[in-house]
């Protein structure tokens, strides 16, 4: 019985030694990926935001995104982001990166940073969704938030020629 305990203990301990060394190696891994992709993310919401350029989006964009976004759907998206005028600041970002795996697509690394900017117009949101391809990050997602966006334009008047009162 205590050589079956000593075995049992051994195996105990192997197992112990195996999941911490596994931690320990997925939290390197994890803060490598977290400055990755915090770099990315920092250096393509400017290059998008500053001018609403479409092609800085398209450029980096994945396979996911393109295969599920319109070019005349994204046309419109950024014409109204235009509304919010000129960039006067981009204040950075938050988020981190994450590994899951699932049956269907095995391991996908992605990652979620919200950053944000001020404008002409309004401050605003930007969350950009990120999945790492190989060795390269590419935008899974791209959504703005900014109240300037949801207010309603004022409404055009015009003349009623034969009376001349507004219409």
């Amino acid at each position: 019985m205590k050589k079956f305990l000593m075995i049992l203990g051994g195996i105990f301990l192997v197992l112990v030694i195996v999941v911490i060394a596994g931690v320990a190696i997925l939290v390197t891994k994890g803060n490598e990926l977290d400055n990755e992709s915090k770099q990315y993310a920092d250096a393509a919401i400017p290059a998008i935001i500053s001018n609403w350029e479409i092609k800085e989006l398209e450029q980096r964009a994945s396979p996911e995104f393109t295969a599920v976004t319109k070019d005349a759907d994204l046309e419109k998206l950024f014409i109204m982001y235009q509304r919010l005028g000129k960039l006067k600041e981009y204040k950075g970002c938050k988020g981190e990166a994450n590994i899951s795996v699932t049956p269907e697509h095995g391991i996908v690394i992605s990652a979620v940073y919200v950053g944000n900017a001020e404008f002409d117009a309004s401050l605003a949101e930007i969350k950009l969704s990120l999945i790492k391809h190989g060795d390269q990050w590419q935008i899974l997602g791209f959504h703005v938030n900014a109240k300037a966006l949801f207010e309603q334009p004022p409404p055009s008047f015009e003349l009623n020629e034969r009376t001349g009162k507004e219409t």
